[in-house]
């Protein structure tokens, strides 16, 4: 009974040992309002997210989701995300694609902006961890 509880215990402290050292991430879905697949399609792309950062071994922090277009930055999964990020939560923001994000070039480089003053990373299933032009540190449009 006492070996149980020890090996118990040691299990669990390498689960933390683990989830401790792991990168934090924060799923983040969205799609456009539209027809009868919105709901489904929307699973399937929480679904292509949990599978990227088990696959990279990240721990996932929380997962919010908008069904609307992505013209504003003013939806309220957005707006969760940039809590945890602003509360240094994460570690990383993973979206499907970028255009899951925002639709606008000028957008997307401000909210880089916005990240990466938080020290946390954008990346995307698509295509990895996402790094605009550089200039002086600051990413530009």
């Amino acid at each position: 009974m006492e070996n149980e509880r020890f090996l118990q215990g040691d299990f669990l402290n390498g689960i933390r040992r683990l989830t401790m050292n792991r990168e934090k991430v924060w799923l983040y879905c969205r799609i456009d309002k539209g027809g009868n697949m919105s709901e489904e399609l929307l699973e399937t792309h929480r679904y292509r997210l949990e599978e990227y950062a088990a696959e990279h071994g990240l721990s996932i922090m929380g997962i919010s989701r908008d069904i609307q277009n992505g013209i504003n930055f003013d939806r309220p999964g957005l707006l969760e995300v940039n809590r945890a990020v602003e509360e240094h939560l994460v570690d990383i923001v993973l979206v499907f694609n970028l255009n899951r994000l925002c639709r606008h070039t000028e957008d997307m480089i401000r909210y880089w902006n916005f990240l990466k003053q938080n020290e946390v990373r954008l990346c995307t299933v698509a295509d990895g961890f996402v790094n605009p032009i550089m200039d002086s540190g600051i990413a530009t449009a």
